[in-house]
């Protein structure tokens, strides 16, 4: 494959990286789908290492020769068209973030809420059985 083709094809796999995560932020960036989420995107990530290391290896094959200016031009469009896309994917990444950390405060505020219920039971039991001088019935 030339550059231009691998360029091209790196491009489409970040866009469906962008895809994926445009997906997972429009159905609520939910917990329970956090793991298909990282899923997909892994395996799109490593698509995307894989055609950098054979980028690689082509670029420092081609011939001084075979550099036109169309290749060039051809070049510095998928780079730019690579930039727009990363920077998509930044800003949502950073919104999912958001999310996350949006229901990881909540799940954190509910177990702060449950142990606080608790010492107040702890503590109105320990109270009324010391106050009213009976033996607690455990049986229950």
């Amino acid at each position: 494959m030339d550059v231009l083709s691998l360029l091209r094809s790196k491009n489409r796999c970040l866009e469906k990286f962008l895809a994926i995560s445009r997906e997972y932020l429009d159905a609520g960036a939910a917990f329970e789908n956090l793991g298909i989420f990282e899923t997909r995107r892994d395996a799109t990530l490593k698509a995307i290492e894989l055609y950098d290391r054979k980028l690689a290896e082509s670029i420092s094959l081609i011939a001084a020769a075979d550099r036109t200016p169309e290749m060039i031009e051809g070049v510095k469009r998928e780079l730019d068209r690579k930039e727009q896309l990363v920077h998509e994917i930044l800003d949502l990444d950073l919104r999912i973030i958001g999310k996350i950390e949006e229901e990881k405060n909540r799940l954190l505020q509910q177990v702060a809420n449950a142990r606080k219920g608790k010492e107040v039971l702890s503590r109105f039991k320990s109270t009324w059985v010391s106050e009213s001088g009976e033996e607690l019935d455990e049986t229950l």
